[in-house]
């Protein structure tokens, strides 16, 4: 049995290696092979070939809010992808689905809108049941005019929310205007540093070993993410702690004056951190073996860029690094919050409102800040009686001595404010009365009678979903006052507190509203499928019809909103006369067949084309192209030779 067992092991490790999975994979298999083990006469009979994998699964359309966005593919092919959230009743819970990915053509909103109208005819879904969407705030996207939100509200969905556009992207390209005015100092500090180690194996090697001999946690230096511009936090974090480790490994590619001019520094350091003198030996030929490094021009320089800022202008950079940690943390927060999975939308004005005031504190008298949103929105922030003393963070505060050596620093602080600030005040969408109306499904703040108003007006907005024979006025009113409800505490989880709620039955115009409420996309969840795309379309895959990538995300997607594995999906408790969805089974058995027609399809278009443009009929393929002109070159490289018998 040991034998037997080590044999089927083997046989794992070996199928793992041989197709190029991560290990990670291992447990999965076995599970999987325990399972389909269990009916062992289905499983000699099954077959799986790779159009097998893509299914169609079915689901029931409630009031639903997409979250849209498009992308490129590694293989370049253009991707749209549709997420899609609503209350599953079954459930009690948010469920946030795979809808679609289809292949774009032409990115422009009027292709786009025919595109989605076509998928939406094609599933059946109606337009009535969509109550908004999560886009970027491109103006294909949501350009004012004709972007693709304003033509599925004009021409396909009257009732569609705004809800603006991803607040998270808002506050991203917040943290971009903040930066401008240091004219990208630190970031390319950071590109210099991830660039001049990523394929330096050695350079990384001593980086670490020094990093032991001071004390310090080690990582190899994270890359800034221009797109994602709040990466500059958490590359700054990385840098800081490892700012005194960089000084000491670079040290040794300053030239022979740099060198005796740093020394005391270099001894400073050395005594700040205990470096032992064996260590300080050990450093030395580290440094010498570095200067032996055949480097070309652009290292040269890169590496003579980064010995600059982090010896010769380390008070500078100190005092960027001061306020990029102390203020992108108020920015980054937010960003953290609606990256998350949960139901947040009843946040979504508090916390806007909250992020821009929390910013504004910064260089702005707090007596100025207690005003209505839309007061804020409107604030004179080029208005200097109306700063406080600007904050900086610890670091540069107790650098006097570069407050008088870099005066012209403090007014790029000034600029930053005043440039993201006014960014914040037209982009975040604090005067929305829809979000504010959204506010009022806390149900915290139950009780009051701004709740109830504020209730109404989200009632008004949401109209559609409204029964027109039923009195949702009276229903809130007896909501607002309602003392059988479950206590319902901060922290708690408002989304099954709500279908505690609705499963009573009291309030069944009120839950209809709700339902559509919570269906409401906050964050910009569609990245992720991009990122699973990564992953599935590659260079190797690059022939890969979209619709087999859609029925991958379609499955993940519904496995994780329910908290399932593959496994535990499928598994059957009787694998013999257990009940089978009959659906799914001839789906799986017809995928093939389906293919198969589609590809046929495909031929006969192509010999259509063939006839009525009169291009070649016959075309290898680009592997067999390669080979024969490889031989035709052999070929000709043989005939050329002398002979030599």
């Amino acid at each position: 049995m040991c034998d037997r067992i080590s044999n089927a092991e083997a046989m794992v490790l070996a199928v793992i290696a041989e197709h190029s999975l991560p290990l990670s994979t291992a447990p999965v298999l076995v599970e999987l092979s325990q399972q389909l083990a269990a009916d062992k006469i289905a499983l000699s009979r099954m077959k799986l070939s790779q159009t097998a994998a893509s299914y169609a699964w079915c689901m029931v359309w409630a009031t639903h809010s997409l979250n849209v966005d498009e992308s490129t593919s590694s293989s370049n092919k253009k991707v749209l992808a549709m997420l899609v959230s609503y209350f599953d009743q079954e459930l009690k819970d948010v469920v946030l689905e795979h809808l679609g990915s289809l292949e774009v053509v032409k990115v422009n909103a009027a292709s786009l809108e025919e595109l989605i109208c076509n998928f939406f005819k094609e599933k059946y879904i109606p337009w009535s049941n969509l109550v908004s969407i999560m886009l970027d705030s491109c103006n294909v996207m949501r350009g004012s005019k004709s972007g693709l939100e304003t033509r599925i509200r004009q021409n396909h969905c009257k009732t569609l929310l705004d809800v603006d556009g991803d607040s998270c992207h808002h506050v991203h390209n917040a943290a971009k205007k903040f930066a401008e005015p240091f004219e990208n100092y630190l970031e390319q500090l950071f590109t210099d540093l991830h660039t001049d180690h990523l394929w330096e194996s050695d350079q990384i090697m001593y980086l670490k070993e020094i990093a032991e001999y001071m004390d310090i946690p080690a990582s190899n230096p994270k890359r800034f993410v221009s797109h994602h511009w709040l990466s500059a936090y958490d590359v700054g974090m990385q840098t800081k702690r490892l700012l005194p480790v960089y000084k000491v490994l670079y040290y040794g590619f300053m030239g022979k004056e740099d060198k005796a001019l740093y020394q005391d520094p270099l001894q400073q350091l050395y005594e700040d951190y205990h470096v032992s003198e064996k260590a300080q030996r050990r450093i030395t030929f580290v440094h010498q073996d570095l200067s032996k490094k055949g480097m070309t021009e652009l290292g040269k320089k890169r590496k003579s860029r980064v010995v600059k800022k982090i010896w010769f202008e380390n008070q500078k950079v100190d005092l960027h690094l001061s306020v990029y940690l102390s203020v992108l943390p108020i920015l980054k927060e937010y960003v953290m919050v609606f990256q998350e999975s949960q139901t947040l939308v009843h946040k979504l004005h508090d916390k806007q409102l909250q992020v821009f005031v929390n910013f504004l504190a910064c260089f702005i008298k707090p007596e100025h800040l207690k005003i209505s949103p839309k007061a804020l929105s409107e604030l004179d922030l080029a208005n200097r009686t109306l700063y406080s003393q600007l904050y900086i963070g610890k670091v540069a505060e107790n650098l006097e001595a570069a407050r008088r050596k870099h005066p012209d620093f403090f007014e790029k602080v000034t600029k930053a404010y005043v440039t993201c600030g006014k960014y914040m005040q037209v982009k975040l969408p604090l005067k929305s009365k829809t979000l504010q109306a959204l506010s009022s499904i806390d149900p915290v703040v139950r009780g009051h009678s701004e709740a109830g108003t504020q209730l109404m007006k989200l009632a008004r907005i949401l109209q559609h979903l409204v029964p027109p024979e039923s009195d949702i006025t009276q229903e809130i009113i007896r909501y607002n006052v309602d003392l059988t409800l479950a206590q319902y505490h901060e922290g708690d989880n408002m989304v099954m507190w709500w279908a505690h709620v609705m499963s009573t039955g009291k309030y069944p115009a009120l839950s209809g509203v709700i339902r559509g409420a919570l269906s409401i996309v906050h964050g910009p969840m569609v990245e992720s499928s991009f990122n699973l795309m990564g992953d599935i379309i590659d260079p190797k895959s690059s022939r890969m019809n979209i619709a087999t990538l859609d029925a991958i995300q379609t499955a993940k997607y519904a496995m994780k909103s329910r908290g399932m594995t593959a496994t535990m999906m499928f598994k059957r408790e009787d694998e013999k006369f257990g009940p089978v969805d009959r659906t799914l089974c001839r789906n799986m058995r017809s995928a093939a067949r389906r293919d198969k027609a589609q590809r046929e399809e495909r031929l006969m278009e192509k010999g259509r084309r063939q006839v009525e443009y009169g291009f070649k009929k016959t075309c290898a393929s680009a592997q067999e192209s390669k080979r024969t002109a490889q031989q035709e070159e052999k070929e000709a490289r043989f005939v050329g030779e002398p002979d030599l018998c």
